[in-house]
């Protein structure tokens, strides 16, 4: 078998050759400098193509352990994402629930992989000392969606509102794709909120006042990720249900009803009296007969 020489130097006999580029070697000062001036890494290519008339078991046995090693490093990625998402609610989220109790206001977080609680942004600020909400605006009449992030709790509800309806404040292609708020101004427009935990035949909603602040809004209000607000024209407001409202009218109607049927039993129980005096006048003038 014929020696061959140190492709590097020259001068040696080869007794290594590289994996990637199959150039001969003799020592380690010649590995060095092969790699140096050729930038090659050493590393074999498992990418590299091989005709089927080269293929040997040596190929087959490279590509079986390539594969291998794909399937080891894909299975680490998979272990690191659920590590990184594991179940359970971060301290910095159980803190937020907590000063939003606080606050009287019961806030829920969903799971990481729904698409809302990915986009909600909503935090407490230690600074400040207040809650900067996520607040999702619903224009329906216009079928249009606004975000707003980080809004501090204690502004009023009206002054938030100002930037996509108020003619001066406005900005103004908000303002030109909301043209009938702005023409219909603060004074008939109400916003709501939908009431959570009840079933879609029976949605209700939660009237908020516009001179009053998100927190005081809020308070005593059940939320899923952030505040989701339906900006409503007083010509539409009766296709929006309030909670407070329907009981009060079920529960009038409901005593008209019993004022009426207590009416009615006094009415019969007055007529069945007249009527036995009746009988009891016609009978004694029988007597008298």
């Amino acid at each position: 078998m014929q020696e061959t020489r140190c492709e590097v130097c020259t001068e040696n006999i080869s007794k290594y050759r590289c994996p990637r580029c199959a150039v001969r070697t003799c020592s380690l000062p010649c590995v060095k400098a092969h790699k140096n001036n050729n930038e090659c890494n050493g590393l074999r290519d498992k990418t590299a193509y091989v005709t089927i008339k080269d293929f040997s078991e040596g190929n087959l046995l490279n590509d079986y352990r390539f594969l291998e090693e794909v399937d080891r490093k894909a299975d680490n990625v998979a272990r690191h994402i659920r590590r990184k998402h594991k179940p359970g609610t971060p301290h910095h989220l159980k803190f937020l629930m907590r000063m939003a109790r606080q606050r009287q206001t019961t806030l829920s977080l969903l799971p990481y992989v729904f698409t809302k609680r990915k986009q909600n942004s909503t935090m407490f600020s230690t600074r400040d000392k207040e809650i900067l909400w996520h607040i999702e605006w619903i224009f329906a009449q216009n079928n249009i969606k606004y975000y707003d992030k980080r809004v501090s709790e204690n502004m009023v509800l009206r002054n938030i509102l100002e930037k996509y309806i108020d003619p001066e404040m406005g900005d103004p292609v908000k303002k030109q794709r909301l043209k009938n708020y702005v023409s219909a101004g603060f004074k008939n427009i109400q916003i709501f909120m939908k009431v959570e935990k009840r079933s879609a035949k029976s949605v209700r909603y939660h009237r908020l006042n516009l001179q009053q602040s998100m927190k005081e809004n809020l308070c005593g209000k059940y939320l899923v990720e952030y505040p989701t607000l339906y900006v409503i024209l007083s010509d539409y407001c009766q296709e929006f249900p309030v909670q407070g409202e329907v009981q009060t009218e079920t529960s009038g109607v409901s005593s008209s009803d019993s004022e009426t049927d207590s009416s009615s039993s006094d009415e019969d129980s007055s007529s069945e009296s007249d009527n036995s005096s009746g009988e009891i006048g016609r009978a004694s003038c029988r007597e008298r007969v």
